[in-house]
């Protein structure tokens, strides 16, 4: 019968330990506490008698009881086989930190004794990027900012205040092959189908895709880690690599940047610079990870791993490479309060997947859990979290009281549209937006064919009570999918108005976006026919605040075998403290999106470094320039370290973001003369590119 080890909280733990080694008496018997270290998964035997005095003869018996994370898999005399076995409660990410305790009974003395047992947890499963005001904690399996054990999520802000906006966020993916098989990986609260245990049944699994029979705890322990990096300490190994006796840190010691082939795993796995081009990265080579950010976090899971528990979905084979990152900019609102995240989506299998859409669900608590509201904003491609009341919660610990904050989540870019071979434009002849993907799109119009990234083109509005069972949170694969399509669990399609159905106050025509307020001037998410009233809010429905969650979507694109998607997210916090409720607090969240979304597509950060250190749409490395002078008038000069025998392009965007000019050489000896003419006085990027380089530059022109 399997027994249990009894758990202690975290911080008793550390008081106990002030009296680790300090022995236990009782007549005739002396037992001294143990300390024993633990992998996840992996079981361990230890003789905890080992140190402990007993006569010798004395018939005893050992006891160990309670219930908890660690567990007692075989007991022989005082040899016991522990693990640390809880992907059946919380799977990983326990407290590091566990106790319990044994007791001896002799019977021959007709007396006993207990003694401590400290169980080290070695797990680095999670990590948090603390590098801004933010605290936000990510799961290598794909299941962020959840706090196990916890009642709340863990994206803090301000960070370390004890209050969070976030309770949890995942991935979602779905597709249909060939035979209309649908597909499909998602997570939610690990709960599966029939709501069970929370976090006991998954669909994504911690390690790269690998061949069947290689998968193993093992593989599993070795994956379930997070590697955090910060780029000064990049910095420091590229500048003393060679130096005699250095060692690099660990987690650039052991960055992944290959995978195991002779297990299946694909040989090229996290991105790294590769001094010597050998394609193996060896930090004393000179290699070095590639991150984003002044903190980054990488992680890669699978929907390979196992059967997917969590929606009972046929596998795709997919393989998500995650880097979480934020920016040390204190000076800059928006960039203090926003941390990234970067999905990189790989599909391992041989298997084309059509009409396929990626998400992200996310349960969002502002404070306390229960007085919120949600909506989206359609143009800057984000859903939002904000206050139903102007106080949020009655006192309880982690609520924000008066001036609450809101919080978002904003698509940046999501997957490449299918090819049509054309540079699919923004603005029509009369330089006026079009009602199409580029209305939150990003590279429309840049004189590239087919590279432009679609935003958030779905937003649905999902409940746990109170509302029909049509409209609650998914069950099965079918379900998520339709939800991923804007389409209710009883098939009907998002109604405008109300709560988007038609039990449920909606009007219609069909829509795309639930409570889009007046975001959607266009009308883009109604088949580009603004519908009257214009205005659609949890208020205008006349919903009573309560917990909220949503999730945001973006396709269909064709998948093909081997291809890379990548899905592109920031969340950004904001806080009004003048008292215009709730508005305040939303419109700064806007101000800020708006600075966060104009760095990303002109890779320019407030202080003039490169916003992802290479391009954020085709991988390539910094390109060394001189643009002079500076401020300039007529025309600028753009001089190279050498000659280039390649094609260089050119692109003029203004102070707004707006691409207002390209040009294109075949070739270029040195020096660019970039013709100012018809230009206005302003501030101006210039967005050099050759085949494998780029880079963003400043210009003043005044005139």
């Amino acid at each position: 019968m399997k027994k249990h080890i009894y758990i202690i909280t975290f911080l008793m733990g550390i008081l106990m330990q002030m009296f680790l080694h300090e022995p236990i008496y009782a007549q005739g018997i002396i037992l001294v506490n143990d300390t024993i270290d633990l992998t996840p998964l992996i079981p361990k035997t230890v003789n905890i008698l080992a140190n402990d005095i007993i006569p010798a003869g004395d018939s005893i018996r050992i006891i160990c009881g309670g219930d908890g994370y660690v567990s007692i898999t075989n007991q022989s005399g005082g040899s016991i086989t522990f693990i640390a076995n809880y992907l059946d409660t919380w799977g990983w990410g326990a407290p590091p930190v566990v106790l319990g305790n044994y007791h001896v009974w002799d019977y021959t003395l007709q007396t006993s004794a207990t003694a401590l047992l400290v169980f080290h947890i070695r797990d680095n499963s999670y990590d948090s990027l603390t590098v801004n005001n933010i605290n936000a904690r990510f799961i290598a399996n794909g299941s962020h900012f959840i706090a196990p054990g916890l009642d709340h999520g863990r994206f803090e802000v301000p960070k370390f205040s004890g209050k969070n906006t976030i309770f949890l966020s995942t991935l979602w993916i779905g597709g249909v092959d060939q035979n209309s098989n649908l597909h499909l990986a998602a997570e939610r609260y690990g709960q599966g189908p029939l709501n069970g245990v929370a976090h006991s049944k998954f669909d994504f699994y911690a390690g790269p895709v690998m061949d069947s029979t290689a998968y193993s705890i093992y593989q599993d322990t070795l994956w379930n880690y997070i590697w955090n990096l910060k780029k000064s300490e990049i910095e420091y190994h590229k500048a003393h690599w060679s130096d005699a006796g250095y060692q690099p840190i660990y987690d650039i010691l052991t960055w992944p940047g290959n995978g195991n082939v002779s297990l299946g795993q694909a040989a090229q796995l996290a991105p790294y610079f590769d001094r010597n081009n050998d394609g193996i990265y060896n930090p004393m080579d000179g290699d070095y990870p590639l991150i984003k950010g002044d903190q980054s976090l990488f992680f890669i899971f699978n929907d390979d791993r196992g059967i997917h528990n969590e929606t009972q979905g046929e596998k795709l084979k997919v393989e998500v490479h995650g880097m979480a990152y934020a920016f040390d900019l204190p000076d800059d609102s928006a960039f203090w309060n926003t941390i990234f995240l970067n999905y990189k989506i790989i599909n391992r299998s041989d298997k084309v997947y059509y009409n396929t859409y990626l998400g992200t669900f996310t349960d969002l608590d502002i404070g306390y859990p229960f007085d919120d509201y949600i909506g989206c904003d359609v143009e800057r491609g984000m859903y939002y979290g904000y206050n139903g009341t102007p106080i949020d919660g009655s006192g309880q610990p982690g609520t924000y009281g008066a001036n609450p904050p809101a919080q978002s989540v904003t698509f940046l870019g999501g997957p490449l549209m299918d090819p049509d071979g054309v540079d699919n434009p923004r603005f029509d002849n009369t330089g006026h937006q079009l009602c199409n993907e580029s209305v939150n799109g990003i590279n429309f119009g840049d004189s590239i064919v087919d590279n432009e990234r679609m935003g958030m083109r779905k937003f649905v509005v999902c409940n746990n009570s109170g509302v029909p069972n049509y409209m609650t949170d998914p069950n099965y694969a079918p379900e998520y999918y339709k939800y991923l399509q804007g389409i209710w669990k009883d098939g009907e399609h998002m109604l405008y108005g109300g709560n988007g159905h038609s039990g449920s106050g909606g009007t219609g025509p069909e829509c795309d976006f639930m409570f889009p307020g007046e975001s959607d001037t266009l009308g883009w998410g109604t088949g580009c026919v603004p519908p009257n009233p214009l205005n659609w809010t949890e208020t205008t429905a006349g919903n009573p605040p309560f917990d909220r969650r949503g999730m945001g979507s973006c396709g269909p694109f064709t998948f093909q075998p081997g291809a890379v998607q990548e899905l592109d997210l920031a969340f950004t916090f904001a806080r009004d403290y003048t008292g215009n409720f709730p508005i305040g607090s939303i419109d700064i969240l806007g101000e800020r999106t708006d600075s966060i979304r104009k760095s990303f597509t002109t890779n320019l950060l407030p202080n003039g470094n490169s916003f992802n250190g290479v391009d954020n749409r085709t991988g390539v490395s910094l390109l060394q320039v001189q643009l002079f002078p500076n401020p300039a008038s007529s025309r600028a000069y753009i001089r190279f370290d050498g000659s280039v025998n390649e094609p260089v392009s050119i692109r003029i965007i203004n102070a707004n973001g707006i691409l207002i000019r390209t040009e294109k050489r075949t070739s270029v000896d040195r020096m660019i003369t970039v013709d100012l003419t018809g230009l206005t006085s302003g501030l101006y990027l210039l967005y050099i590119e050759t085949k494998g380089q780029a880079v963003t530059k400043k210009l003043s022109i005044i005139k």
